[in-house]
This record gives C-alpha cells, sequence and structure tokens, in this order.
C-alpha cells in the first residue's frame, strides 16, 4: 500500500534513519502515477454512481423493484471472473464490489422513494 496523501516534501539528500529517502526521484514519480490513476478511479466511481442514479429514475418511473439479485450477482461473478484473468485477488474484488453495490443500493433507494437525485452525501 501506498501513502497517497499528496504529501510535497521537498526531495534532499538526506536519509531517515531506515536508510532510504523517502522522496526518491522515482518513488515520487510512481506515486505521482499513482494519484493519477487515484484520480480516474474517483471519477470513474462517480460516473458509476451517476448512472446508477438514471437506472433507479427509470426504475421509479416504471414501477420496478430497487433490488435485483440475480443483477448484482452477474455483476459480482464478472468482477470475481477479471480478477481470476488478471492475476488479482477474486476476494479482494468481490468485497469491493460488495461496497459499491450497497453504496448504489443506498442511491437507488433514495432516487425510488423521492422525486428525483439524491445528495451523494453518507446516511
Amino acid at each position: 500500500m501506498d501513502d497517497t496523501s499528496g504529501s510535497t516534501r521537498a526531495f534532499t539528500s538526506e536519509l531517515p534513519s531506515n536508510g532510504f529517502s523517502v522522496e526518491q526521484p522515482d518513488l515520487r514519480d510512481l506515486r505521482a502515477e499513482l494519484d493519477a490513476i487515484d484520480a480516474r478511479l474517483l471519477e470513474d466511481i462517480r460516473a458509476r454512481i451517476d448512472v446508477c442514479v438514471r437506472i433507479a429514475d427509470v426504475k421509479r418511473r416504471q414501477g420496478i423493484p430497487m433490488m435485483q439479485p440475480h443483477r448484482v450477482g452477474l455483476v459480482q461473478d464478472r468482477a470475481e471472473r477479471y480478477a481470476r484473468e488478471n492475476g488479482l485477488s477474486p476476494d479482494f474484488l468481490r468485497r469491493l464490489y460488495e461496497v459499491m453495490i450497497t453504496e448504489t443500493c443506498r442511491v437507488e433507494d433514495a432516487v425510488i422513494g423521492s422525486d428525483g437525485h439524491p445528495t451523494r452525501t453518507s446516511s
């Protein structure tokens, strides 16, 4: 795991007691790359939730129940399959999707139970 706090300490030649410079140029570049990936990931999560809001609006207008267990299973199975095909932990991706699906259900409940779009704050 990496520190993605965006620390901007200046690069120095001083080494901490463990003998490694915290801000080596290679590490700084890799952290910048990781920060860019995190920004895209966060944007994709926001976009995913926005699509779920639109799905919930359709469900609300058409009287479709919020919970669609077969769809949840399909999404989780796809994430697990992707993990296996790409050398990732299937358990990790399954748990990640459980968190995203839980938030999606909260958002859909808010939309279906209201006259429009929910706020995106946690309840």
